[in-house]
């Protein structure tokens, strides 16, 4: 009885997590800044399971700079496998507004588990 009603259990929680929507956004984070003016903003990546936050690829490096700054081993794990803090460095280059979609999952598979928007205003 507890085997049929544990398999029962399964094929719920499975199927509930295969019938989930992509998430349209997260999180939005706007940021005005000066000209040549730079700020940092952390990401949490669990690379070993190759869940991590894409940069997006369409944006112009003439008018935003998009640097890798540090990548530090969160505390409590290891490194093969464990969670990471990946800061990044923008800095605005150009007058305008930027509009850079993060997505969050594994791209191999298509799979996007969540997004950030980052609206960044340089003035």
């Amino acid at each position: 009885m507890k085997t049929t009603i544990s398999s029962l259990i399964f094929i719920l929680i499975s199927t509930f997590c295969i019938s989930q929507n992509f998430i349209h956004s997260d999180t939005t984070i706007i940021k005005t800044i000066s000209l040549g003016e730079s700020f940092e903003l952390s990401f949490e990546n669990s690379p070993g399971t190759g869940y991590a936050w894409y940069l997006p690829e369409n944006y112009d490096s003439t008018q935003l700079t998009i640097q890798l700054k540090e990548e530090e081993l969160v505390e409590g794990y290891k490194p093969k496998g464990g969670k990471y803090i990946t800061t990044y460095k923008y800095t605005g280059l150009t007058h305008g507004t930027f509009l850079l979609e993060y997505s969050y999952g594994r791209p191999w598979l298509k799979a996007i588990l969540k997004r950030c928007n980052l609206k960044i205003i340089v003035v």
